[in-house]
Protein backbone atom coordinates (compact mmCIF):
# COMPACT_ATOMS: atom_id res chain seq x y z
CA UNK A 1 0.00 0.00 0.00
CA UNK A 2 2.83 2.37 0.89
CA UNK A 3 4.45 1.88 -2.52
CA UNK A 4 1.14 2.52 -4.34
CA UNK A 5 0.56 5.71 -2.30
CA UNK A 6 3.99 7.00 -3.18
CA UNK A 7 3.34 6.32 -6.86
CA UNK A 8 0.10 8.26 -6.79
CA UNK A 9 1.79 11.14 -5.00
CA UNK A 10 4.54 11.23 -7.56
CA UNK A 11 2.04 11.17 -10.44
CA UNK A 12 0.06 14.00 -8.81
CA UNK A 13 3.16 16.15 -8.43
CA UNK A 14 4.20 15.52 -12.03
CA UNK A 15 0.73 16.54 -13.23
CA UNK A 16 0.71 19.64 -11.03
CA UNK A 17 4.10 20.70 -12.32
CA UNK A 18 2.91 20.32 -15.90
CA UNK A 19 -0.12 22.51 -15.20
CA UNK A 20 2.01 25.18 -13.58
CA UNK A 21 4.36 25.16 -16.53
CA UNK A 22 1.45 25.96 -18.82
CA UNK A 23 0.10 28.74 -16.60
CA UNK A 24 1.69 32.23 -16.77
CA UNK A 25 3.14 33.55 -13.52
CA UNK A 26 0.47 36.28 -13.72
CA UNK A 27 -2.00 37.52 -16.24
CA UNK A 28 -0.59 40.61 -17.88
CA UNK A 29 -2.52 43.87 -18.10
CA UNK A 30 -3.85 43.29 -21.60
CA UNK A 31 -5.38 39.95 -20.55
CA UNK A 32 -6.77 41.46 -17.36
CA UNK A 33 -8.50 44.31 -19.17
CA UNK A 34 -10.09 41.90 -21.64
CA UNK A 35 -11.17 39.56 -18.85
CA UNK A 36 -12.65 42.40 -16.79
CA UNK A 37 -14.32 43.99 -19.80
CA UNK A 38 -13.27 47.44 -18.54
CA UNK A 39 -10.42 49.85 -19.25
CA UNK A 40 -9.63 52.21 -16.36
CA UNK A 41 -8.86 55.57 -18.00
CA UNK A 42 -7.37 58.36 -15.90
CA UNK A 43 -8.93 61.73 -16.78
CA UNK A 44 -9.10 65.24 -15.36
CA UNK A 45 -12.01 67.62 -15.14
CA UNK A 46 -10.08 70.80 -15.84
CA UNK A 47 -7.76 70.51 -18.88
CA UNK A 48 -9.71 71.35 -22.04
CA UNK A 49 -9.44 70.43 -24.82
CA UNK A 50 -7.53 67.35 -23.66
CA UNK A 51 -9.63 66.14 -20.75
CA UNK A 52 -12.28 68.21 -18.99
CA UNK A 53 -15.79 68.12 -17.60
CA UNK A 54 -18.57 70.65 -17.94
CA UNK A 55 -20.37 71.78 -14.79
CA UNK A 56 -23.06 69.29 -13.88
CA UNK A 57 -21.70 66.54 -16.14
CA UNK A 58 -20.49 63.21 -14.79
CA UNK A 59 -17.98 62.32 -17.51
CA UNK A 60 -14.92 64.08 -18.91
CA UNK A 61 -14.59 64.74 -22.63
CA UNK A 62 -11.72 65.85 -24.85
CA UNK A 63 -9.08 65.00 -27.42
CA UNK A 64 -7.23 62.50 -25.23
CA UNK A 65 -10.49 61.03 -23.92
CA UNK A 66 -11.75 60.35 -27.46
CA UNK A 67 -8.48 58.62 -28.36
CA UNK A 68 -8.67 56.50 -25.22
CA UNK A 69 -12.21 55.56 -26.18
CA UNK A 70 -10.94 54.23 -29.50
CA UNK A 71 -8.44 52.03 -27.64
CA UNK A 72 -11.29 50.61 -25.54
CA UNK A 73 -13.40 50.01 -28.64
CA UNK A 74 -10.53 48.12 -30.27
CA UNK A 75 -10.20 46.02 -27.13
CA UNK A 76 -13.93 45.38 -27.08
CA UNK A 77 -14.32 46.73 -23.53
CA UNK A 78 -16.03 49.64 -21.78
CA UNK A 79 -14.29 52.75 -20.46
CA UNK A 80 -14.42 53.46 -16.75
CA UNK A 81 -13.19 56.98 -16.10
CA UNK A 82 -11.02 57.60 -13.05
CA UNK A 83 -10.75 61.29 -12.18
CA UNK A 84 -7.31 62.34 -10.99
CA UNK A 85 -5.21 65.42 -10.36
CA UNK A 86 -2.12 66.11 -12.46
CA UNK A 87 0.13 65.28 -9.51
CA UNK A 88 -1.52 61.83 -9.23
CA UNK A 89 -0.98 60.69 -12.80
CA UNK A 90 2.10 58.56 -12.17
CA UNK A 91 1.03 57.15 -8.80
CA UNK A 92 -2.37 56.07 -10.16
CA UNK A 93 -0.65 54.07 -12.89
CA UNK A 94 1.83 52.53 -10.45
CA UNK A 95 -0.91 51.57 -7.99
CA UNK A 96 -3.25 50.13 -10.61
CA UNK A 97 -5.93 52.77 -10.04
CA UNK A 98 -5.65 53.72 -13.73
CA UNK A 99 -4.50 51.59 -16.66
CA UNK A 100 -4.25 54.40 -19.21
CA UNK A 101 -3.82 58.11 -18.41
CA UNK A 102 -5.40 60.43 -20.98
CA UNK A 103 -4.78 64.00 -19.86
CA UNK A 104 -2.48 65.73 -22.37
CA UNK A 105 0.56 64.39 -20.53
CA UNK A 106 3.99 65.55 -21.71
CA UNK A 107 6.34 62.68 -22.49
CA UNK A 108 9.53 63.44 -20.58
CA UNK A 109 12.67 61.44 -19.89
CA UNK A 110 12.20 61.91 -16.15
CA UNK A 111 8.63 60.61 -16.16
CA UNK A 112 9.65 57.69 -18.38
CA UNK A 113 11.75 56.40 -15.48
CA UNK A 114 8.51 55.66 -13.62
CA UNK A 115 5.95 54.92 -16.35
CA UNK A 116 5.82 54.10 -20.04
CA UNK A 117 4.34 56.26 -22.78
CA UNK A 118 2.45 55.51 -25.96
CA UNK A 119 3.48 56.98 -29.29
CA UNK A 120 2.91 60.73 -29.39
CA UNK A 121 -0.59 61.67 -30.50
CA UNK A 122 0.20 65.37 -30.15
CA UNK A 123 3.44 66.89 -31.38
CA UNK A 124 3.29 70.60 -30.75
CA UNK A 125 6.03 72.69 -29.13
CA UNK A 126 5.47 74.82 -26.08
CA UNK A 127 5.11 78.47 -27.02
CA UNK A 128 4.22 81.64 -25.13
CA UNK A 129 1.26 83.81 -26.04
CA UNK A 130 0.97 87.50 -25.18
CA UNK A 131 -1.21 90.46 -26.07
CA UNK A 132 0.13 92.44 -29.00
CA UNK A 133 -0.24 95.63 -27.00
CA UNK A 134 2.06 94.28 -24.26
CA UNK A 135 5.16 95.65 -25.97
CA UNK A 136 6.92 92.28 -25.53
CA UNK A 137 9.03 91.18 -28.48
CA UNK A 138 11.47 88.80 -26.78
CA UNK A 139 11.47 86.13 -24.08
CA UNK A 140 14.00 88.12 -22.04
CA UNK A 141 11.52 90.98 -21.72
CA UNK A 142 9.43 88.72 -19.46
CA UNK A 143 11.99 89.30 -16.68
CA UNK A 144 10.07 90.27 -13.55
CA UNK A 145 6.74 89.76 -15.32
CA UNK A 146 4.02 87.15 -14.87
CA UNK A 147 3.56 83.99 -16.90
CA UNK A 148 0.43 81.86 -16.49
CA UNK A 149 0.75 78.07 -16.29
CA UNK A 150 -1.77 75.27 -16.03
CA UNK A 151 -1.33 73.48 -12.69
CA UNK A 152 0.91 70.44 -13.02
CA UNK A 153 2.95 71.79 -15.94
CA UNK A 154 6.53 70.48 -15.91
CA UNK A 155 8.37 73.53 -17.25
CA UNK A 156 9.17 75.59 -14.12
CA UNK A 157 12.89 74.79 -14.10
CA UNK A 158 13.22 75.39 -17.83
CA UNK A 159 11.55 78.80 -17.61
CA UNK A 160 13.52 79.86 -14.54
CA UNK A 161 16.75 78.86 -16.28
CA UNK A 162 15.84 81.02 -19.28
CA UNK A 163 14.54 84.01 -17.30
CA UNK A 164 15.42 83.71 -13.58
CA UNK A 165 13.12 86.52 -12.42
CA UNK A 166 10.03 85.46 -14.33
CA UNK A 167 6.99 85.18 -12.04
CA UNK A 168 5.08 81.93 -12.58
CA UNK A 169 1.38 81.92 -11.68
CA UNK A 170 -0.59 78.65 -11.65
CA UNK A 171 -4.22 78.45 -12.74
CA UNK A 172 -6.62 75.51 -12.55
CA UNK A 173 -7.03 75.14 -16.32
CA UNK A 174 -5.92 76.47 -19.69
CA UNK A 175 -9.00 78.62 -20.18
CA UNK A 176 -8.25 80.55 -16.99
CA UNK A 177 -4.65 81.03 -18.12
CA UNK A 178 -5.77 82.50 -21.44
CA UNK A 179 -8.38 84.68 -19.74
CA UNK A 180 -5.71 86.06 -17.40
CA UNK A 181 -3.68 87.26 -20.40
CA UNK A 182 -6.78 88.59 -22.09
CA UNK A 183 -7.71 90.58 -18.98
CA UNK A 184 -4.08 91.72 -18.46
CA UNK A 185 -3.83 89.97 -15.09
CA UNK A 186 -0.91 87.96 -16.51
CA UNK A 187 1.57 89.14 -19.10
CA UNK A 188 1.94 85.78 -20.84
CA UNK A 189 0.75 82.16 -20.98
CA UNK A 190 2.72 79.04 -21.94
CA UNK A 191 1.12 75.94 -23.47
CA UNK A 192 1.13 73.84 -26.66
CA UNK A 193 1.38 76.01 -29.76
CA UNK A 194 -1.62 74.33 -31.37
CA UNK A 195 -3.70 74.95 -28.24
CA UNK A 196 -2.69 78.60 -27.98
CA UNK A 197 -3.47 79.27 -31.63
CA UNK A 198 -6.81 77.49 -31.35
CA UNK A 199 -7.79 79.50 -28.26
CA UNK A 200 -6.80 82.79 -29.89
CA UNK A 201 -8.68 81.86 -33.06
CA UNK A 202 -11.86 81.22 -31.06
CA UNK A 203 -11.61 84.54 -29.24
CA UNK A 204 -13.78 87.46 -30.36
CA UNK A 205 -10.60 89.44 -31.10
CA UNK A 206 -8.01 86.92 -32.34
CA UNK A 207 -5.75 89.65 -33.71
CA UNK A 208 -5.15 90.93 -30.17
CA UNK A 209 -2.72 88.06 -29.52
CA UNK A 210 0.65 86.87 -30.77
CA UNK A 211 3.32 84.31 -29.88
CA UNK A 212 6.67 85.35 -28.44
CA UNK A 213 8.92 84.83 -31.49
CA UNK A 214 12.11 83.63 -29.81
CA UNK A 215 10.78 80.94 -27.48
CA UNK A 216 10.11 77.31 -28.35
CA UNK A 217 10.11 74.24 -26.14
CA UNK A 218 9.84 70.80 -27.80
CA UNK A 219 6.89 68.85 -26.43
CA UNK A 220 5.00 65.70 -27.33
CA UNK A 221 2.16 64.11 -25.41
CA UNK A 222 0.79 60.60 -25.26
CA UNK A 223 -0.95 58.10 -23.02
CA UNK A 224 0.66 57.24 -19.71
CA UNK A 225 0.97 53.44 -19.41
CA UNK A 226 2.13 51.29 -16.46
CA UNK A 227 5.72 50.06 -16.62
CA UNK A 228 6.36 46.46 -17.56
CA UNK A 229 3.29 45.85 -19.75
CA UNK A 230 4.78 45.45 -23.25
CA UNK A 231 1.77 43.69 -24.79
CA UNK A 232 -0.63 46.40 -23.66
CA UNK A 233 1.72 49.16 -24.80
CA UNK A 234 2.09 47.47 -28.19
CA UNK A 235 -1.70 47.19 -28.51
CA UNK A 236 -2.20 50.88 -27.67
CA UNK A 237 0.46 51.94 -30.15
CA UNK A 238 -0.98 49.72 -32.89
CA UNK A 239 -4.41 51.27 -32.31
CA UNK A 240 -2.98 54.80 -32.63
CA UNK A 241 -1.25 53.84 -35.88
CA UNK A 242 -4.54 52.46 -37.24
CA UNK A 243 -6.31 55.72 -36.35
CA UNK A 244 -3.62 57.63 -38.25
CA UNK A 245 -3.81 55.38 -41.31
CA UNK A 246 -7.60 55.53 -41.47
CA UNK A 247 -7.81 59.31 -41.17
CA UNK A 248 -9.72 59.06 -37.89
CA UNK A 249 -6.88 60.74 -36.00
CA UNK A 250 -7.27 63.78 -38.29
CA UNK A 251 -10.99 63.96 -37.56
CA UNK A 252 -10.53 63.76 -33.80
CA UNK A 253 -7.89 66.49 -33.91
CA UNK A 254 -10.11 68.79 -36.00
CA UNK A 255 -12.97 68.27 -33.55
CA UNK A 256 -10.98 69.49 -30.56
CA UNK A 257 -8.65 72.02 -32.19
CA UNK A 258 -10.95 73.87 -34.59
CA UNK A 259 -9.13 76.20 -36.91
CA UNK A 260 -5.70 74.79 -36.05
CA UNK A 261 -3.46 73.09 -38.59
CA UNK A 262 -2.41 69.52 -37.80
CA UNK A 263 1.26 69.63 -38.78
CA UNK A 264 2.22 66.18 -37.44
CA UNK A 265 1.31 62.53 -37.83
CA UNK A 266 1.34 59.72 -35.30
CA UNK A 267 4.55 57.81 -36.00
CA UNK A 268 6.56 55.15 -34.16
CA UNK A 269 9.17 56.37 -31.70
CA UNK A 270 12.79 56.19 -32.69
CA UNK A 271 14.68 53.24 -31.13
CA UNK A 272 15.84 54.01 -27.61
CA UNK A 273 13.21 56.67 -26.92
CA UNK A 274 10.17 56.10 -24.74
Amino acid sequence: MAVRHQGLTFSFLVGLAACLALTPAHADLLDKIKADGVLLVGVTDSSPPFSSRATGESLSIGYDVDLAGRVAEKLGVKVQQVTLRNQDRISFLQEGKAQLVAVGMSRTVERAKSIDFSYAYLDSPHKIIIRKDSGITSMQQLAGKTLALNKGASVDEELKAAVPTIQLVNYDNYELCFQAVKDKRAMSFLADEVLLLSMAQRDAKPDDFMLVPDYIGPRTSGFGIPKGEPRFKEFVNATLMELEASGEADKIFAKWFPGAKRSFKIVPDKPGTF
